[in-house]
């Protein structure tokens, strides 16, 4: 089912408060107003130490004005981190009773604005140069009043998003990858980057150009935590904003290296692009069936807006295929919708005689790939004439695909099988893979496509006697291992390093084994071992965590090809304790699947990484 692009910037504007202060009769508190707000001694420069949610030691830098805005520089913790905001205080408990201590405390709090509007506390001033705050029972903080005087320098604003771009803005690839090194070492070290929304000229902006202010927004979703994050460096609101929820199945991360947006406009202004203003800009790696507008999408592309409400696609994707389109809605004369001309178009080569049928199965997952028993593909037969056929799937919508042919000889009317799976009769695939002695998995045949017409050539094959002599496949989770990026770099083409050790499976892993040693987490990746005899067959392999705090869920199954003997698989970053059900399905080509299941555990102390 399509899915309707939205193009909107969640900002989150903080909250203007008046910063109100309140004089009592408490001796031990200070004497504030608004008519004197320096007696208040809360003003000032502080720097502390504060756990992280990992329980790492961070200095922070705060500051508090006469006026009554709150600023906490961008080496703070979260939820801190870079927040600006209104703050409020009173001699009294009135904001924060449970938590103010009468005869010791100063006053207490409140903060409205950014991701802590709400936050609520007691503080204690102790002469000139020492502060406590506290915002939960037993968690004070202890605050050291500082010397300097030169402003809270923001890293997000300096090394990540320059403070004057152009506009297109330029060294888009660049900038996202420091978005992410930053946002792992502020939120989540799993963080990866899902889309990135600018515009131009709107009322709140974090850069400045040209023409006019600019706001430029990332988007982050975390698997560990399930969890999004949106990153607008240098906001005059609040850098980061944790999200909410998210369907890990919906959200699919950005490649390191895209297209950069200059680039992408000038794709489109070569395909007839008028309006000279850019308005907005979205860039998202797309899932099936994803529109913006009239305009099918599938994979990393940007969308892109201009002045005259002209909307243009162009697939970010490197290497590309100058692929870009473009809709005017002024060529709509009479405010008719354009017509659906989506097409896939197969023509069938290699037949060996005229009898029987064709028949094409479009699949749109590895579901019931190849033999389609269950009817999870759309089917078609089509006859043949001098040993050539054809056949057309109309009005797909935008994403991967694979197709399967047959030649039903004997009008069987279904893809005949022998017992170890290999085909028996004439076959092809999408992409044209070999097809010997077995059919090769999904991936191997999958194609992406986008809209109008697409034309496909399948070379037909058919068995001998060499089929009927695959062996028949087995797999085993022989166990677990950690590796680093420069293994899990390689791909499917991954090997095991020398006297890496190998958990088997139902192990618990204790102590500091596998734990990561770098600051990016680039070690201590864990891979599942799997050993396989039999034809290439396709794969999958699903996680089932159960955190030691508590809870359970599955990740979406990672797909992978089986050949003949060793293949790694990444589980995807797994850090905290608890256990973990691990499951194997593979040889697909009855229509059922085999099975291999095993577990882990983990019951670790690992250090903090530097």
């Amino acid at each position: 089912m399509s899915a309707i692009v939205r193009f909107a910037l969640p900002i989150v504007i903080a909250a203007g408060i008046c910063a109100c202060r309140h004089s009592g009769s408490d001796a031990s508190a200070p004497t504030t107003s608004t008519q004197n707000p320096t007696q208040n001694p809360a003003v000032g420069r502080w720097q502390a130490e504060i756990p992280n949610p990992a329980g790492q030691r961070q200095q922070c830098v705060m500051e508090v004005v006469a006026t009554g805005q709150i600023s906490y520089g961008d080496s703070c913790p979260m939820p801190l981190t870079g927040q600006q905001a209104t703050i409020t205080t009173v001699p009294n408990g009135t904001y924060a009773p449970n938590l103010y201590v009468a005869g010791k405390d100063s006053g207490t709090f409140m903060i409205m604005g950014g991701s802590i509007s709400g936050m609520v506390g007691a503080f204690r001033v102790e002469g000139r140069k020492h502060m406590t705050t506290r915002t939960a029972p037993g968690a004070d903080i202890e605050w050291t009043r500082s010397s300097s005087e030169a402003p809270i320098v923001s890293a997000a604003a300096s090394q990540v998003l320059p403070g004057q771009v152009q506009w297109p803005v330029g060294d888009v690839p660049a900038i996202a990858q420091r978005a992410v090194a930053y946002v792992r070492t502020k939120w989540q070290p799993d963080a990866f980057l899902t889309s990135i929304q600018m515009d131009q000229g709107a009322g709140l902006s974090n850069a400045q150009s040209p023409a006019g202010g600019v706001l430029i927004q990332f988007n982050f979703y975390s698997p560990g935590q399930q969890q999004t994050l949106a990153f607008m460096p240098n906001s005059p609101a609040s850098e980061l904003i944790p999200g909410g929820s998210a369907d890990p199945n919906d959200e699919r991360a950005l490649p390191a290296g895209f297209v950069d947006l200059p680039e992408a406009v000038a794709k489109l202004r070569a395909k007839g692009l008028r309006g000279k203003q850019i308005k907005t800009v979205h860039l998202e790696n797309y899932g099936r069936g994803s529109y913006a507008g009239d305009i099918g999408l599938y994979g990393p592309e940007w969308v892109i807006d201009s002045a005259l409400d002209e909307r243009g696609a162009v697939l970010a994707e490197l290497p590309d295929q100058d692929e870009a389109r473009i809709y005017n809605p002024d060529a709509d004369a009479g405010g008719d919708q354009p017509k659906n001309d989506n097409l896939i178009h197969v023509e069938i080569a290699g037949l060996r005689n005229n009898r029987g049928q064709v028949y094409c199965d479009l699949f749109q997952s590895a579901k019931g790939f190849p033999s389609n028993t269950k009817g999870d593909a759309a089917s078609t037969a089509s006859t043949i004439t001098n040993r050539r056929a054809g056949c057309d799937f109309e009005n797909q919508d935008p994403g991967p695909y694979a197709i399967l042919v047959f030649h039903d000889e004997d009008s069987t009317h279904a893809l005949e099988l022998n017992p170890d799976g290999t085909p028996g009769e004439g076959v092809g695939l999408s992409n044209n893979p070999k097809i010997s002695p077995g059919l090769p998995g999904f991936d191997a045949a999958m194609f992406p496509y986008r809209t109008g017409q697409l034309n496909l050539t399948i070379n037909v094959k058919y068995p001998t006697q060499s089929f009927a002599a695959a062996a028949v496949a087995g797999a085993s989770l022989t166990g677990f291992a950690f590796v680093d990026g420069s293994v899990t770099g390689q791909g499917s083409r991954a090997k095991l390093p020398a006297e890496t050790k190998i958990y088997p499976p139902g192990s618990t892993i204790t102590g500091t084994d596998g734990c990561p040693t770098t600051r990016y987490h680039t070690d201590g990746m864990i891979v599942a071992v799997i050993d396989y005899q039999g034809r290439p067959t396709a794969g999958s392999v699903t996680v089932t965590r159960h955190p030691a705090n508590g809870g359970q869920f599955s990740n979406a199954p990672y797909y992978l090809d089986l050949d003949k003997g060793r293949t790694l698989q990444v589980l995807g970053p797994i850090f905290e304790n608890g256990s973990y059900d691990v499951r194997l399905k593979y040889d697909f080509s009855l229509g059922r699947g085999k099975t291999v299941s095993a577990t882990f555990a983990l019951a670790r102390s690992c250090h903090p990484t530097p």
